[in-house]
Parts: C-alpha cells; structure tokens; sequence
C-alpha cells in the first residue's frame, strides 16, 4: 500500500473502498490496482471483487495482467434507469425527452441529414473543412450520447408507469441516490 494520506472517510470499510474503487472505473483493472487505490491487501480485494461478480456487479475478463475487473455495462444501466426514476416524474422525464428530440432535430436541419449515419458518412465529403470534420465528430458524439439518455429516459417511465399500474408505491421523486447491496 502506498504512504499517501487516507482518503477514505473514516469508518468506510474494505469492502465499501473495494465496491467504490471497481464501480467507478472506465477500463478493467487488475486485483492488485483496485487494492491499492482502495488501500487493501490483495487478497481482500479479492474477495470483494469475486463477491461482486457474482452478484452480477462486475465482469471477470482475462487481460495481458491477469484477471481484470470492470463494471457489468446492464447493471450500470439498470441502476441508471432506477436513478432517472427515483430522481425525476414522469412530467420531468418526457420534457427531457422532447428536449433531446429537438436537439437531435436541429442537427438533422443544420447537417442536412436524416439519421446519425448519414451524419458519420457526411465527414466523408471533400468539401469539408477540418474544423467541419471536428464540429462533426464531436455532434456526433453527442448524438450517440443522447440516444443513450433517451433510451434510459423511456425506460424509467416504463418503469414508474408499470410501478403504478401495478399497485406499487410510486417513487416520491426526490431521491438522487440508490440503495447499497451489503
């Protein structure tokens, strides 16, 4: 372990550094990583991150360092879902997608395109400056990234409208964080 000051606050366990360690990452990382930033031996991450596998939390995949660990992409998306759903009504949830479909609107009109394949096609034409090139890269990603969003968006409504059709005790809308599996 390295001679930095703790980071983590007092009283959080092994276990929870571990979980926060191996949920935030972007890319797999390796037992003996996770255990260092989560200021644990290797061995106990280990038996967190196993844990956490089977719980369908993280993935298992074998990298050039060994096994590797990253976060399962359909949990994230659930917990995404859930979150959207707890956070926001219903009212609040279809403004935000009527916003995205107008942005996506305006960049259909401003790009002349239909779709966001005719967009990634157009850096193609050789009338386009590099600094076109880029503006359109960078809409494009934007693009992808709200499609992602809507998708999350209509789910969370799917799920409050199902929540109510089924009898179930609505979310009360104001909670902006999800409840920890022990």
């Amino acid at each position: 372990m390295s001679e930095k000051e703790p980071k983590w606050p007092d009283g959080m366990d092994a276990a929870a550094r571990v979980r926060h360690v191996a949920i935030t990452r972007t890319e797999p990382r390796n037992a003996g990583w996770i255990a260092e930033e989560a200021a644990v031996s290797r061995d106990t991450a280990v038996k967190y991150l196993e844990r956490m596998v089977d719980h369908g939390d993280l993935e298992a995949i074998q990298t050039n360092n060994g096994t590797s660990y990253k976060p399962d992409s359909v949990t994230q998306f659930l917990r995404e879902v859930r979150q959207l759903a707890e956070a926001h009504t219903i009212d609040e949830l279809t403004q935000e997608l009527n916003a995205i479909g107008d942005e996506i609107d305006g960049w259909r009109e401003t790009y002349g395109v239909d779709s966001l394949a005719e967009l990634r096609q157009s850096i193609g034409h050789d009338s386009l400056r590099g600094d076109e090139r880029r503006e359109r890269l960078e809409i494009i990603d934007e693009w992808e990234y709200n499609i992602e969003v809507r998708e999350s968006i209509q789910l969370a409504i799917s799920l409050q409208s199902s929540l109510t059709t089924l009898g179930a005790e609505p979310f009360s809308g104001d909670s902006t964080t999800l409840p920890q599996e022990g």
